[in-house]
């Protein structure tokens, strides 16, 4: 069993446990395979993306009670994982991470299927159109379709949770309050994972958990967040749904880890959705590195992290856990 998070209110001073070994092993790989990259003098997209491929290249242990099916959701392509057994008018949906440039959704198959099996609930990951081929707001756009389009196959709000990790976090945030400034129905719970929530990276661990990130690093934010944004202001709340108003937002999950330059992302995120009185659950992990649940199931903390993903969706849902 891994270390528990530090949940609101507990004490940050105690000892923590440090990582398991098989993380640390995972941790060193992203830090040879991806922040060498993202670390270079020059960022090269087509590096960056072999990297992330490269990180979740690891083999694919899938629970046998979930069937993976190719799709598309609001003319996206789409991968639903569908537990055995699990009801049909409930569904989450997965918005994948990669800093909007990268990663495809057979890359996160590992993370769906378990996310799928511990919360009994059918995962649906969409492959939306990836920067700087295609911009903001092409991203959100294909978020947006696919919720509309999962309504219209029956799945009301009140059954659909959305969840993302590191970009996809930030994209499930914005797509929530794209469509409630449309006036729409808001998904019934979200859970985001390591977001990624100020494009502008005005964060203090941006800079403090620099060097100690395994994943990720500063040295080229800017030129990643306008690969994405364009000519849009970095700190417009679509791209920085931390500088949004976010009230009538609903309950919302969000991990962390204290080693993470995202840390703030997510610290100052609960802290917003606190101020409005959303019923927010942060659970910041000790030493842990960026996105580390997609390694899912071959370290510890990653399958007690989706673990955890799955339950809070599985009460929000009226699912089994």
């Amino acid at each position: 069993m891994s270390a528990p998070p530090i949940l609101d209110g507990a004490s940050h001073d105690a000892p923590r446990p440090a990582p398991s070994l098989a993380t640390r092993l995972t941790a060193l790989a992203s830090r040879l395979m991806i922040r060498r990259v993202m670390a270079a003098p020059t960022l090269d997209l087509r590096r960056v993306r072999r990297a992330m491929r490269a990180r979740r290249s690891l083999p694919a242990f899938l629970p046998r009670t979930v069937a993976v099916e190719r799709s598309t959701l609001g003319g996206v392509a789409a991968e639903w994982c569908r537990p055995r057994g699990a009801d049909p008018t409930r569904a989450i949906l997965y918005l994948h991470g990669g800093a909007y440039v990268g990663g495809r959704i057979e890359d996160f198959r590992p993370f769906t299927a378990w996310l799928a099996h511990r919360s009994g609930i059918a995962v649906c990951s969409l492959a939306y159109r990836l920067a700087p081929e295609h911009p903001f707001p092409a991203a959100l756009d294909d978020a947006l379709a696919a919720v509309r389009a999962l309504r219209a196959q029956g799945i009301a709000p009140a059954q659909l949770a959305l969840v993302g990790d590191s970009a996809g976090g930030g994209l499930a945030l914005a797509t929530t309050l794209a469509l409630r400034e449309a006036g729409e129905a808001l998904p019934a719970a979200l859970a985001v994972l390591s977001p990624f929530t100020d494009m502008a990276a005005t964060g203090g661990s941006r800079r403090t958990n620099a060097v100690c990130d395994d994943v990720l690093s500063f040295r080229h934010a800017e030129t990643l967040a306008r690969w994405y944004a364009g000519s849009t202001p970095l700190d417009a709340p679509l791209l920085s749904p931390v500088r949004a108003d976010l009230t009538g937002f609903p309950p919302t999950l969000i991990h962390v880890s204290d080693a993470e330059m995202l840390l703030d992302d997510a610290t100052r995120l609960a802290e917003r959705l606190r101020a409005v009185r959303v019923s927010t659950m942060l659970e910041v992990f000790h030493g842990l590195p960026h996105d580390w649940h997609v390694s899912v199931p071959l370290t510890p903390e990653s399958r007690e992290g989706v673990r955890r993903v799955g339950r809070f969706l599985a009460e929000r849902l009226g699912a089994r856990a």
